[in-house]
This record gives C-alpha cells, sequence and structure tokens, in this order.
C-alpha cells in the first residue's frame, strides 16, 4: 500500500472516529461500512466497525466485523475484548469468557480485559473468579472505574474465601467489624454512629487512594431482577403504562433528617420481610425525584403491603421516631402518574385502572427486541449482612446532601465526608427546591 493511499485510509479512519465520539453514530457506520468495501484486509477497522455496531447494538454484524479482524491479527487483544463484550450481551457467558480470557493471555496486563472477565463470570454466579479478575484490572490500573465500582457492587453480596487480594476487599472486611457496634434492636445510639462513620472512613481512606465511585442508591437483598428499566422504556417510547407496573405497590417511608434516613438504611439491612420479600429495599437520591429523604419497599400487591406495614411499623416507629411517615401506594408513580390514565390508587375499586388491550402489542414490541439482544437477565443476589463500602461512599453523598440543604443532624453523624462530585454537579440546581422541602418536614 503506498503511502498516499495509507494516508489517506487514516484520514477517513478519524473522521468515523470523530463522529462516533460526536454521537453522530449512524454516520461514523455507514462510513466505516463504506471505507470496508474497498478496504477489506484493515484489523483496525474491522474492529472499530465492531465497536460501531455494538454501540448500535448490532450485535451479529459487531460479531461479523471482530471475527474478521481476529482473523487478520490473531493477536488483537481489542478485538478478542470486543468479541467478549458481545457474546456477553448476548448472554452466552462462556463464549465471552474464552474471548476476555485471550485478551488477557495475549497481554497480561490488560486491564479491560480483567475487568469484563469478572463481569461474565458476575453474570454466571462465579463470584469468586469474578472477584479475583476484578482485583487483577486493578492490579494493572488502580484507577479503573469499572473495575473499582464492580469489585465495590460485589461484596455488598459476596464475602471471598482469599481476602486479601485487594485494598478495597481489606477496606471491606474493616467495614463489616466496625458495623457491629452499630446493632437495631438496642436503638441505634447517635455516638455509635457517629464512631461507626469516623473509623470506617478512616477504613476507607487508608485502604484506597483513589475514589471514584459514588452511587446515590442502597439497594438491600434485592434476589428478583425487577427489569424497572425496561418498563421505563416501555413506558417513555409508547406512552404507555407497563403490564407488570399494574402489580407493583410500594411501601414508602419517610424520614425527617438524615439520622432517621441512616436509622432506616441499618433497619432496611437487618429487615426480614413477610412472604420472603426481597424485591429491594432503598434508599434513593435522584434529582428528578421530589421529596427530602425516602426509604421504598416494593411489593406485589396491596395484601402484601399490608403484610409488611404490620411487621415493619412498630419497628420504624419505634426505632426512628413514633411520628415518622409511612404510606401505602402505586410503584413507579413518578413516572406513571405523567400519563392521562394514571390513577394513583392503594387498592381496587371503580378507579382501578385496567390494562388496556391497545397496549399490548407496543409492550411486545420491546419484548421481542430485549429477547433478540439478551438471552438471559441478570439477577440480583442476597446482600451480605453489615455494612460495606459502597453502603458508606452512598451514606457520604446523603451527608454533603444533608450538609447543603441545611440539616444539622448530619453533625450527630459525620463532619468530616468525603467530596461529592454528585451532589455538586447533578443536585445543585435543585437544592433550592430541596431545602424548601426540607424546611416544610420541620
Amino acid at each position: 500500500m503506498s503511502q498516499g493511499k495509507l494516508e489517506n485510509i487514516q484520514s477517513i479512519i478519524e473522521e468515523i472516529i470523530h463522529l462516533f465520539q460526536s454521537g453522530f453514530v449512524e454516520k461514523a457506520l455507514v462510513k466505516s461500512e463504506n471505507l470496508i468495501e474497498k478496504e477489506k484486509e484493515v484489523p483496525f477497522l474491522l474492529n472499530l466497525n465492531g465497536i460501531i455496531n455494538i454501540n448500535l447494538k448490532n450485535w451479529d454484524k459487531a460479531k461479523i466485523s471482530l471475527n474478521k479482524a481476529i482473523a487478520l491479527d490473531q493477536n488483537y487483544v481489542e478485538a478478542y475484548n470486543n468479541l467478549g463484550i458481545v457474546y456477553n450481551n448476548l448472554g452466552e457467558l462462556e463464549e465471552a469468557i474464552k474471548n476476555f480470557s485471550l485478551s488477557v493471555k495475549i497481554k497480561h496486563d490488560y486491564s479491560n480485559g480483567y475487568n469484563n472477565l469478572g463481569s461474565a463470570y458476575d453474570d454466571l454466579g462465579k463470584s469468586e473468579d469474578a472477584i479475583k479478575n476484578y482485583a487483577k484490572a486493578l492490579e494493572f490500573d488502580s484507577k479503573h472505574v469499572e473495575a473499582q465500582k464492580n469489585l465495590i457492587h460485589i461484596l455488598t453480596y459476596c464475602t471471598p474465601i482469599n481476602k486479601n487480594l485487594n485494598s478495597i476487599i481489606t477496606a471491606n472486611e474493616s467495614l463489616k467489624k466496625i458495623g457491629s457496634i452499630l446493632n437495631v434492636k438496642e436503638g441505634v445510639k447517635k455516638s455509635d454512629i457517629a464512631t461507626f462513620f469516623k473509623s470506617s472512613n478512616k477504613a476507607i481512606q487508608d485502604n484506597i487512594k483513589e475514589l471514584t465511585f459514588f452511587e446515590t442508591q442502597i439497594y438491600r437483598r434485592n434476589t428478583i431482577d425487577l427489569n424497572c428499566s425496561r418498563h421505563h422504556e416501555i413506558f417513555n417510547n409508547f406512552n404507555i403504562i407497563p403490564k407488570f407496573c399494574f402489580s407493583c405497590f410500594k411501601i414508602q417511608i419517610e424520614p425527617k433528617n438524615i439520622l432517621e434516613l441512616f436509622k432506616l438504611f441499618l433497619i432496611f439491612d437487618s429487615l426480614k420481610l413477610s412472604k420472603n420479600n426481597t424485591r429491594k429495599c432503598l434508599v434513593e437520591l435522584r434529582p428528578n425525584i421530589s421529596g427530602t429523604y425516602k426509604g421504598l419497599i416494593y411489593c406485589s400487591s396491596m395484601e402484601e403491603v399490608n403484610e409488611i406495614l404490620k411487621d415493619i411499623t412498630p419497628i420504624l416507629k419505634e426505632v426512628i421516631d413514633s411520628k415518622v411517615k409511612i404510606t401505602a401506594k402505586r410503584g413507579c408513580s413518578e413516572f406513571a402518574e405523567k400519563h392521562k390514565d394514571y390513577k394513583e390508587t392503594n387498592k381496587e375499586g371503580p378507579n382501578f385502572m385496567k390494562y388496556k388491550n391497545e397496549w399490548q402489542e407496543k409492550e411486545k414490541i420491546t419484548d421481542l427486541n430485549e429477547a433478540k439482544n439478551r438471552k438471559r437477565k441478570k439477577e440480583f443476589k442476597d446482600s451480605t449482612s453489615g455494612l460495606s463500602i459502597s453502603d458508606v461512599l452512598i451514606m457520604n453523598n446523603w451527608l454533603n446532601y444533608a450538609k447543603e440543604i441545611n440539616d444539622t443532624t448530619y453533625k450527630d453523624i459525620s463532619e468530616e465526608m468525603f467530596y461529592s462530585d454528585y451532589i455538586f454537579k447533578t443536585i445543585t440546581p435543585q437544592l433550592k427546591q430541596r431545602k424548601k422541602e426540607f424546611s416544610q418536614l420541620q
């Protein structure tokens, strides 16, 4: 190939990359396919085409391009990794593991490959193998955000056999010991909470130099994947309420301040629900959701709601406050209440909203696409008892938030918090409304 032709191809490839990175994915795809028609033996171009197709969820096309890239260059690390991503999204986990393993075999310090290998093992239910590979990714890149996030997450429901693999694991084990001082049944003393946070923050800082992972939702004992993202997608795409959502109810608990929220968090950690309900216990902080502090328990019927209310109300009123607000309502009201046909109701009756026949076909479209693109759904696992790094980082987020809305009870927990990018970048525009909501609680 002449130097001029090589430079021309390179110029077009750079243009494709620019289009892709700028969000013009379809244009990038067309341009890459046109170039492949002329230049069929450029591994980098084929791999790039594979990446673009992955972004568009064109799994079969991605697979073809990536296999061609590998056929031309059998040591193409990134192509093996990307092919693994394709198989992982198709739910073909053994094939995904095979390709991720090849990527790290060729390049032993390839952190992306180790992270993705860990994720595939996690999906397969092989937690120990997952942890080993997440730790390996961080060994070669201590600032690998996804590997850090994945390792922190898996430790909320898995205690590794080998506890010396990584500093994150060491910190997590320390937190579980520190957290043993917090006992819901004994009333949760403020002094114990303060001691816990001081010790837990030190345990994290002593073991983890770079903190890049912050979440705003705490899930406890999530064995069932409600796949709410699917229902939100249906609602947003078709302006319909999915059938599943008609049997989704929730208990909403509204603490008045951050100290009460933390107590609720501890209750959720130890809570055993009626009928073995494991379907989401969480506290959340999302900018588009109203309400200062909330904890939610999701149920499949009002009967289940009433049973759980009977069990938990005495605990909530004793540990948190006798005046704590507890309500039962439909799940996902923040989405569904926007629909013209939506009527919030807590019991069957004349206003009980019915699932419309004309919605069925639209819902089937999403189901067919999902079945095509993903053969296996990941299930949540029971969280281990005791507090984890993930929990502490999230509660640091909440403490930052409490400080910003002038909730001075944060001082009863900790005045030494990790800086929260999430609060200051995402929540800041809504703090005025949040402060107003908080003042009304007092």
